[in-house]
């Protein structure tokens, strides 16, 4: 599925939750080499936060009342809307929520 994308644009905070995720499951020297591998990729396009994104998504969890566990998630919604680019998640909970907030989504599950 990667394969067919131009390019990947990617939320600064996947990377962390790769890193997080990674080490729990394949260790430190692994999770080390793979990041390292992920970011030379020639179509990695590492999107920063902005002050809005963190802006829009602490909002959001007030709004929904939300748990701070949901931070990540938004964040990941707010950079999908700002860039007006689809999102490709594994998470069936986050491609609902982007549905709801009007973000084109790639399932995976479908393709």
């Amino acid at each position: 599925m990667l394969d067919k994308l131009s390019q990947w644009l990617t939320p600064s905070i996947v990377i962390h939750e790769v890193v997080w995720t990674l080490n729990e499951l394949i260790g430190r020297q692994s999770t080390l080499l793979y990041v390292k591998a992920l970011l030379s990729h020639r179509k990695m396009n590492i999107i920063p936060l902005s002050r809005q994104d963190i802006s829009w998504s602490i909002g959001k969890i007030a709004e929904e009342a939300l748990s701070l566990a949901r931070y990540n998630d938004k964040i990941i919604l707010s950079i999908a809307k700002r860039k007006n680019t689809p999102l490709v998640s594994f998470d069936n909970q986050l491609l609902s929520q982007a549905s709801k907030e009007g973000i084109a989504i790639i399932n995976p599950y479908l393709t």
